[in-house]
């Protein structure tokens, strides 16, 4: 072959390899040629701290704990850091989900109020740290800067829309009901109906539907390895005027279990509250507030990867 014909074929391979690698379809470097697929680069989103506090009604500990959290919850903001307060053992704010959940964290281990769980199982803070208030804030905000400055892995979106079918008002309740109560409920609602002709139209009893929302949304691993054993969840809480009712949980959603993710897939979830949740434009100063939470966890390790306030 002439000494021509090699120095132009030459530069046309050096010209080809330069467009593609500004179409970044290729990567030159120094040890040589790399495929590269721009879309799987990894994405940067902020960690947001999901922390757990277990608390009871009579616990005489309780009282600094909820009230150095409830400062950093609202220091830090849902973008940052969520506190859910989940109440225990029959203290008239707790649920047979806030139990369960406690249990399956604990297990057979040591229980005891209050007990803090900060992205799971990634930090457990159990009791106070110290007897003074400043301390033990000193504490918990040490520990959920440090879970701020962890990169996540996951990013998450999520959304209310309006139930299709609003369900008529208790209609959940009904269907938990036995027979003998719901035949007393009837006695209760004929008295009621009974009670109220005669009266004009502001006194006469109306059949309202419950305008539920539905919880929608999108899971995806914006990391560069695969992730396994996780589930999304989410908890719908209540907003107190009293100390340790900031955001008390009242719902818990059953876990989404997820298949394996790879790197730049996605999982779609949806939810259905047990309770209603109303926008908070649309609520009546003497309603209380609702809030809902979304997060995704690690079943085995029980750490939660990254959580979501959703609006």
């Amino acid at each position: 072959m002439k000494v021509n014909q090699r120095i132009s074929i030459s530069i046309f391979l050096i010209i080809f390899l330069l467009v593609l690698a500004n179409g970044g379809i290729f990567t030159i470097g120094t040890l040589g040629v790399f495929a590269q697929n721009t879309d799987s680069a990894p994405k940067t989103v902020p960690r947001i701290v999901l922390a757990e506090l277990f608390a009871q009604e009579t616990c005489t500990s309780c009282p600094t704990a909820e009230f150095c959290l409830e400062d950093l919850a609202w220091e830090y903001g849902t973008s940052k850091f969520i506190l859910v307060q989940e109440h225990l053992w029959g203290d008239g704010y707790d649920t047979l989900e806030t139990n369960a959940r406690y249990d399956w964290y604990v297990g057979d281990g040591k229980k005891g109020t209050p007990d803090l769980f900060i992205d799971g199982l990634t930090k457990r803070l159990q009791g106070l740290s110290c007897d003074c208030v400043e301390g033990n804030y000193e504490c918990y905000k040490d520990a959920i800067d440090e879970e701020l400055a962890r990169p996540s892995l996951l990013e998450i979106s999520a959304s209310k829309t309006p139930h299709p079918d609003p369900l008529p008002q208790g209609a959940r309740e009904e269907l938990e009901q036995s027979p003998q109560e719901k035949m007393e409920e009837e006695r209760e609602d004929n008295q009621e109906v009974e009670e109220a002709k005669g009266e004009d139209k502001e006194g006469e009893l109306i059949d309202e539907n419950v305008l539920n929302r539905i919880i929608e949304g999108i899971v995806k691993n914006i990391s560069g390895t695969p992730l396994k054993d996780l589930a999304v969840c989410g908890m719908v809480g209540k907003e107190g005027d009293e100390p340790g009712l900031y955001f008390y949980i009242r719902d818990i959603f059953p876990f989404q279990n997820m298949p394996p993710l790879l790197p730049g897939a996605a999982f779609s979830f949806k939810f259905v509250p047990e309770i209603s949740l109303t926008p908070e434009s649309e609520i009546d100063e003497e309603k209380e507030t609702l809030h809902l939470v979304v997060f995704v966890q690690n079943t085995v390790t029980k750490e939660v990867l990254q959580a979501l306030y959703v609006e």
